[in-house]
């Protein structure tokens, strides 16, 4: 395959990707294949660009390695090793970073991702109310499962909440029109993590342009949920009630994966299934068996030990500097490289919100979307005014910042675009 050839399959493979995400774990996994084989390629082949260096790269190594430490102490090393490739979904970061340095790709990943997620939300909707419409039936999407699903409609609301806050005017409106049809499906979720999760993006959004508004946003949502149908309420409000069935076994699991820590503090149980760990270390009093614990940190500490929590705040911190690169510099109205930065932001902030009750973090479908987004919003924050300035000389028939030749001495912040 030619240069060229080579770098337009690759670049098309990551707009499939992308195109994906609103899906489910098949496509997405099919996409990410094909995506990583072809960029690599890219990276590989003589004359290709070098690799997209971000703040999140040593962290990544460093979570793969506590996964692979995890996995040698686990109490079952054969189950825990399988997993262990999960952690190279990371790779999605720099891949999406050097896919975005190309304005017209950029723009093309946006476009891709809102009219891809139009059908998959139409679709969760009509299967919700062919189930009938009201919990305990609950929008799935194709997923299958209404936190997954919660976890998408959340980093969807997210990039379209963004792009209404900075994006161009057609893309404002474009946003705003499937925020319109997103919001029943998210709402439908009945995904309590999801709900809040959506909110405190949007606060991060706003709390970035106009910190002032935010009281506002607090009572415009203490309003909706007091003219939210009765069902929706009570689901709602039971999010602050100990007393509620789904909180109550939740600190169950809780309280097993810091029993499960106490007895391996070092690397933990190993990454693996815990239903059969679960029946031994719940309390009597809990009615139902999990294979994870539903919070980030406990999961993290019950079945990887101190190794893991370091290894995962070390990953935390280079996932936020990557996502708020160039965080203090401004945001120009009518940018989608202004868009993408909040959304990058937002999104991890609220993904880290819904992991606070959920294991968010080993779920293939929202690991892959977050890891896009970061990535888009770190070129995005090296060159925000180029989307724009890059867009007026395409129409204009000029190309884009041409690509050094490979060993040239660049500014690694500076967006340069692919040939």
């Amino acid at each position: 395959m030619s240069r060229s050839l080579l770098d337009q399959a690759a670049a098309f493979s990551f707009l499939l990707l992308v195109a994906a995400l609103p899906w489910s774990i098949a496509p997405i996994s099919i996409a990410v294949v094909l995506c990583g084989a072809l960029t690599l390629a890219a990276w590989w082949s003589p004359g290709g660009q070098r690799w997209q260096r971000t703040p999140a790269d040593l962290p990544a190594l460093g979570w793969i390695a506590a996964l692979l430490i995890a996995s040698v102490f686990a109490l079952e090393p054969a189950r825990a090793f399988p997993r262990v490739t999960k952690g190279l979904l990371l790779a999605l970061v720099p891949v999406a970073a050097y896919h975005a340095r190309d304005p017209k790709i950029m723009r093309r990943s946006i476009a891709a991702l809102l009219i891809s997620a139009v059908p998959a939300t139409v679709y969760a909707l009509v299967r919700f109310v062919h189930d009938g419409g009201v919990f305990p039936a609950r929008v799935k999407g194709l997923v299958g499962h209404a936190l997954t699903y919660g976890g998408q409609a959340t980093l969807l609301a997210t990039v379209a909440m963004a792009l209404v806050a900075r994006g161009p005017r057609r893309w404002k409106v474009g946003a705003a029109a499937f925020l319109l049809l997103l919001a029943p499906a998210l709402i439908g979720s009945y995904t309590r993590s999801a709900w809040i999760a959506t909110l405190v993006a949007g606060a991060v959004i706003l709390a970035r342009l106009r910190a002032r508004f935010l009281p506002i946003l607090a009572g415009a949502a203490v309003a909706a949920l007091f003219l939210l149908p009765p069902h929706y309420r009570e689901r709602a409000l039971s999010a602050f009630d100990p007393h509620s069935v789904w909180n109550v076994e939740r600190l169950y699991m809780w309280d097993a994966g810091a029993r499960m820590f106490r007895d391996h503090p070092v690397t933990g149980v190993g990454i693996q299934d815990l239903s059969e760990l679960y029946r031994k270390y719940r309390v009597p009093q809990a009615t139902e068996d999990h294979g994870h614990l539903h919070n980030v940190v406990v999961q993290v500490g019950a079945t990887m030990g101190v190794v893991g929590l370091a290894a995962l705040t070390w990953l935390l911190v280079g996932l936020f500097r990557t996502a708020g690169n160039h965080w203090r510099a401004p945001l120009p109205r009518g940018d989608l490289g202004s868009a993408m930065r909040l959304a990058a932001v937002a999104a991890l902030v609220a993904f880290l919100v819904a992991g606070m009750f959920e294991w968010n973090l080993g779920d293939e479908e929202l690991l892959d979307f977050l890891c896009v987004l970061v990535g888009l919003g770190f070129t995005a924050a090296s060159s925000s005014s180029g989307l724009q300035a890059g867009s007026a000389r395409s129409r204009a028939g000029v190309p884009s910042v041409d690509a050094p030749p490979r060993g040239a001495r660049t500014d690694p912040s500076i967006s340069v675009a692919p040939r």
